[in-house]
């Protein structure tokens, strides 16, 4: 009788043991998180999940249940209610503006501005990669080979000279399209036209013409996103 009770036992220990395991295997990934009602929210796709417990993402991003999130242990940062923390670490707020949490380089209006938890600066002397590129506070990239690239306006680099992606959008502010292209807002009048870099073309009517000819409106309360412009190459 007693081997048979320590038979059941294991079993249903083994069996909740597996259940516990699939169900932790099942249960997606956090896709993004963001802030609002005095909760932190889970967004895997088209779910919303408020969580208890704080989320960490790639890169020693964490982000506490008060909203209040770190990049590699830095300055502590708050999330903004509205804005949405993805796990590749690009933040969107609902200006339509996205920008990296992390440390990085930014080229603006011809300049270069260093951005070290969030807060920016302008470059003031040049700054040199660990493979030895120098950026001039002017955009010029010099390689170790002498060679010259340049930053144009909107292009994000990390600290270490990995070129991060840039994110364009489009969205209704106030009832006008608005643009972040080449990391500036152009509010569009109703009868503008701008061609995005991807070549993409947005109307200030909310008309988007797509390179392959395929049209579709911008739908208020969303942000448009689309490739921005492409980082130089340092090879």
């Amino acid at each position: 009788m007693r081997t048979n009770s320590i038979r059941r036992w294991l079993l249903t220990a083994c069996w909740c043991v597996g259940t516990a395991v699939v169900a932790a295997q099942d249960k997606p990934a956090a896709q993004s998180v963001t802030f609002g009602e005095d909760k932190l929210w889970v967004l895997t796709g088209p779910e919303k999940v408020a969580v208890t417990n704080a989320v960490v993402f790639p890169g020693d991003i964490q982000i506490n249940t008060n909203g209040v999130f770190t990049v590699q242990k830095g300055k502590e940062r708050q999330l903004k209610p509205g804005q949405v923390l993805a796990s590749d670490g690009m933040l969107t707020s609902p200006d339509g503006s996205v920008v990296p949490v992390q440390d990085h380089l930014a080229a603006l209006d011809g300049r270069i501005k260093m951005v070290k938890d969030g807060e920016a600066t302008p470059l003031t002397a040049s700054y040199t990669f660990p493979d030895g590129s120098r950026v001039q506070p002017g955009g010029e990239i010099v390689l170790p080979n002498a060679a010259i690239r340049r930053m144009l306006d909107g292009q994000i680099t990390r600290l270490d000279g990995v070129a991060f992606p840039v994110t364009d959008t489009a969205s209704w502010q106030e009832g006008k399209v608005v643009l972040f292209k080449d990391g500036g807002r152009i509010a569009l009048q109703p009868a503008q036209v701008m061609a995005m870099s991807d070549g993409t073309r947005i109307s200030g009517d909310g008309k988007i013409v797509r390179p392959d000819g395929t049209t579709e409106t911008l739908q208020p309360g969303v942000i448009f996103k689309l490739p921005g412009v492409v980082s130089p190459k340092k090879d």
